[in-house]
């Protein structure tokens, strides 16, 4: 099972689920369950492999776990929040199950099958299989993506710590992201969920580039960037990304 953490009582409204980005977890998401309960219901879930949810050897895809997680406690349709690889496991859910989420918002998102590399991943890579997972940790930590955290002391220190923690597993394939969908971005066309698609105004080209994507394809869907935030915008700028989620779940 899952890790989560949770926060707002059971019989609280709507439930705001959080998928966080590569090699962070959960914890990224603070800032944002502290300030919407109340209202809301907050998860924010470890996906397999990080933070506190061990990866399990198998054949079930990410979405599969998310749901027995969200069956378990109870939780019928969710907004699902995603940060970077965790956008891209929230649009896979809603591809494969949309009679479970109520929106969607999709922060500095990997778009799969989009040809923007990520500068240190395959360095990374190298370093983990060799079994310098340490030295990984720090080439991940110096790519330009953090170009903007790093500025921030406290934001970094923050970072830091989540990253700190990963044990590298995916880079060594100990861990295995399993998706559900086949060919998502050909498949963006069918998501007919209110979408939101942000990116931090510094974020890289290469996450520019899929926002832009993101938001060209998927109907309805509609583009904003968070102003002085790079990669990690719900971090860097935790009172804009907050208000944000506010006004747009307002308007559903």
């Amino acid at each position: 099972m899952l890790h989560a953490a949770e926060t707002g009582a059971r019989e609280s409204g709507e439930v705001v689920t959080f998928l966080h980005g590569f090699a962070l977890d959960g914890r990224m998401w603070a800032p944002q369950t502290t300030a919407l309960t109340p209202p809301y219901r907050t998860l924010a879930i470890d996906l397999p492999g990080f933070g506190r949810s061990r990866y399990i050897e198998g054949h079930t895809p990410m979405v599969a776990e998310i749901l027995t997680l969200l069956d378990v406690r109870g939780i019928g349709r969710v907004h699902i929040v995603g940060a970077s690889l965790g956008a891209a496991v929230a649009v896979d859910v809603a591809l494969m199950h949309p009679d479970r989420i109520r929106s969607l918002v999709l922060s500095d998102a990997i778009l799969l099958d989009f040809p923007a590399p990520i500068a240190s991943w395959n360095r990374c890579v190298e370093l983990a299989k060799a079994g310098d997972v340490k030295s990984a940790i720090e080439q991940w930590l110096a790519d330009p993506l953090f170009d903007r955290a790093r500025a921030r002391p406290t934001v970094w220190a923050r970072i830091q710590e989540m990253i700190g923690d990963y044990d590298g597993g995916h880079w060594t394939g100990m861990s295995k992201l399993r998706w559900g969908s086949r060919e998502p971005r050909e498949r963006l066309a069918e998501l007919r969920v209110p979408t939101l698609v942000l990116v931090g105004e510094h974020d890289t080209p290469g996450f520019q580039a899929m926002a832009d994507e993101y938001a060209r394809i998927v109907p309805a869907a509609r583009l904003q960037r968070i102003a002085g935030a790079g990669h990690v915008s719900n971090l860097e700028e935790p009172e804009a990304f907050t208000q944000t989620l506010r006004d747009f779940f307002s308007t559903l």
